[in-house]
């Protein structure tokens, strides 16, 4: 049976079906965003086409799992395209929302204004309930309060409502109530409650992420039912699963109930991808993913993906676990401009419609795309394997008019200079991941994906002080790659507040082991293998008066056992050591939630068996390459990767084509194309070999 991962990216729509023995196809067509279904379904069916079937049915009825990554509801908030949404909040507090964390954000910006609220005021209806801060109901709900602001809400025509009160997370009765009036007064609205969505403490975290959930829940609704139906029209009889924020799957029904766990699921599919070439990078590693549109840069330490508790989405913060992903506007569409003198290369994308100009789409504005074609880095043949043809005078003509001209350089120079801004942006990303959390990134491998990812690796790489790059044959696929892959994961918070030389850890044990049994109940429904089944537990603790907490992570400490709470506590003073520098172990600590982790193993794929060397690797044709801009273009042989052998050993200069990516290979680097993982390895050159 065949899995088939999709990941739908602003520029491209990518897809991999992949079969037990190891056998991965690809396939890549333009992105819609409008209506992402009509590009699924093209996908499908270059999928057929490649594995030599009749059309998308046929394709499907040997397919048992889909996978799909999507873009749809963080777009919905980028293009401020969500639904109309409404707020139920406790009397007193309609204004959470604009008063936001209490500060601005941006200190010494006179200039700066917060994004306007996801629902303005009067779509905010204040409610009499109230409980304490010691979950003690200090006001009953007053349904009747319910009753008037559904039909306010109703008359103003909202699509979801958010129902967010004070102290809920110690006390949920109030609002699950509330939910279950709206969903009888409002039948046809989406409803959810911060006890379903983020049950912690926190009132503006809690009472944006609730609404984000709103904001996207009907867009998310209509996605679902749009593909999943495409699906079922074609004959699709297995499962659907979509890539969460936090790298793990969930089925229909969790992202249905919690929309905002897709805000990141796209970019979240690399860790995956990356750790199935843990056996060529280890598990130590940095990986990149370089697209039409962005740069994503994800590190994984001892296999385990970077992850944050909270972040910003265009300035709305939703705070569900997630993989810590950082991205910025860096990629073959990033259009080039010459600002005050100065060139800049981003974060404006020329997307996949019009595209860089080599494209013959109309696009006009010089991209790096367009500079990689006058380098010489991308040839004439086209991309996809000759089936996207380039255009090298068009995209030659975009760069002499938009940075050459204005800037009086030449043209090959402007290219370079492009190429090297860009890396340089790239670079900078890497770092924030890595330097500016205390990590060398001379430590780490880099796993490359992105169509464009394998011309700038080694570029990269040398900036870094990286000696280990890897770039899979499925590298433009990246994350398509990394959904088909991935595990079943839930993430469960529940809200657990005291000093911990008070609290009965008794207590946390007992909601740990509930959780576990949910969850693993769970995970058996969406088709997980019971025994394979794992936890982990993280504890959110601080010190007492301090304002932010620190995950730790408690798997394996027997929480009832004598001992437990100076382990716990030891734990966290190490851990706060590591992140800042300083401890603290004689003050007393506070916990403020926990969360549990649930991960359901997806099969594993085979690895293709290992080829013998052929005879040294001859190229296909050769062109002028420009690889910095302080070198000259040197004559560099081009060698076509589907005729490569295992074990071959290419020494820079040189020009790998793959039928969907592109790898670079600068002077005083090798690449081998390593058989059982499908990737190429790029190391620094320290003694030659022959090409």
């Amino acid at each position: 049976m065949l899995r088939i991962g999709v990941d739908a990216g602003g520029t491209f729509t990518d897809l991999i079906a992949a079969a037990d023995d190891g056998t991965v196809v690809e396939a890549k067509v333009p992105s819609d965003r409008e209506r992402p279904d009509v590009a699924l379904r093209a996908g499908l069916e270059q999928l057929a086409r490649r594995l030599d079937l009749v059309d998308a049915r046929a394709l499907l009825t040997g397919t048992g799992i889909v996978i799909q990554g999507t873009t749809v509801a963080v777009n919905a908030v980028l293009q401020a395209k969500g639904a109309r949404t409404g707020l139920l909040c406790t009397d007193g507090f309609r204004d959470t929302l604009e008063i936001r964390l209490g500060y601005r954000e941006e200190r010494y910006d006179f200039t700066y204004l917060p994004p306007p609220p996801l629902v303005p005021r009067w779509l905010r209806e204040p409610i009499r309930e109230r409980v304490g801060a010691d979950g003690d109901v200090r006001v009953p709900l007053v349904e009747a309060d319910v009753r008037a602001a559904a039909e306010r809400l109703a008359d103003a025509g909202v699509e979801a409502v958010a129902v967010c009160f004070l102290w809920s997370l110690l006390r949920p009765e109030h609002e699950q109530r509330t939910a279950r009036l709206l969903r009888e007064l409002l039948p046809g609205a989406f409803v959810c409650a911060s006890v379903d969505v983020l049950p912690r403490i926190r009132e503006y975290d809690r009472t944006s992420t609730t609404v984000l959930n709103a904001y996207v829940g009907p867009i998310v609704a209509r996605y679902v039912e749009r593909t999943e139906a495409l699906l079922r029209d074609l004959g699709f009889a297995g499962r659907v699963r979509y890539v969460q924020s936090n790298g793990g799957l969930a089925e229909a029904s969790e992202v249905l109930r919690r929309p905002v766990l897709l805000l990141v699921s796209g970019p979240a599919a690399a860790p995956a991808a990356g750790l199935h070439f843990a056996g060529l990078a280890g598990r130590d590693f940095i990986a990149i993913d370089m697209g039409g549109t962005s740069f994503d840069t994800c590190l994984v330490r001892e296999g385990l993906p970077a992850m944050r508790s909270s972040t910003e989405i265009d300035g709305y913060r939703v705070a569900t676990p997630l993989i810590d992903v950082h991205t910025i506007g860096a990629g073959g569409g990033s259009i080039a401009t010459l600002d005050a003198g100065l060139l800049r290369v981003g974060p404006e994308s020329a997307e996949a419609v019009p595209g860089p100009a080599c494209y013959r789409r109309g696009g006009e504005r010089a991209t790096v795309t367009d500079a990689n074609v006058v380098a010489g880095l991308l040839g004439p043949g086209g991309l996809l394997g000759g089936g996207f043809p380039i255009d090298a005078a068009l995209a030659r003509g975009a760069v002499e008019r938009d940075v050459a001209g204005p800037g009086g350089i030449d043209v090959d120079d402007a290219a370079a200079g492009v190429i090297e801004v860009v890396s340089r942006n790239m670079a900078d990303a890497i770092r924030e991941i890595t330097v500016r959390r205390g990590h060398d990134p001379r430590d780490y491998a880099l796993v490359v994906g992105g169509g464009a990812g394998g011309l700038h690796a080694a570029r990269l790489a040398d900036e870094l002080g990286i000696e280990r790059v890897v770039v899979p044959r499925v590298a433009s696929a990246f994350c398509a790659f990394g959904a088909a892959v991935a595990d079943l994961r839930h993430d469960t918070t529940r809200a657990l507040v005291g000093d911990t030389r008070q609290l009965d850890l008794g207590l946390v044990a007992s909601t740990f082991e509930q959780l576990e049994q949910d969850a693993a109940r769970a995970l058996i429904d969406e088709g997980a293998d019971a025994a394979s089944i794992r936890f982990v537990r993280l504890l959110e603790l601080r010190y007492k008066n301090q304002i932010w907490e620190v995950p730790v992570d408690a798997t394996g400490v027997d929480l009832r056992a004598p001992g437990a709470r100076e382990e716990v506590e030891r734990r966290f003073h190490a851990r706060h050591d590591e992140l800042y520098d300083y401890a603290q172990p004689g003050y007393a600590c506070e916990l403020i939630s926990a969360t549990l982790t649930a991960i359901g193993p997806s099969p594993r794929l085979r690895r293709a068996g290992a080829v013998a060397p052929r005879e040294p690797a001859q190229p296909t044709s050769a062109r002028p390459v420009r690889f910095g801009r302080a070198a000259g273009p040197l004559e560099t042989p081009v060698h076509a990767g589907p005729a490569l052998a295992p074990g071959q050993a290419l020494v820079g200069p040189a020009v790998i084509e793959e039928p969907n990516t592109t790898i670079a290979v600068p002077p005083g680097w090798r690449a081998t194309l390593v058989g059982r993982e499908q990737a190429y390895v790029l190391e620094p050159d320290r003694g030659g070999a022959d090409a």
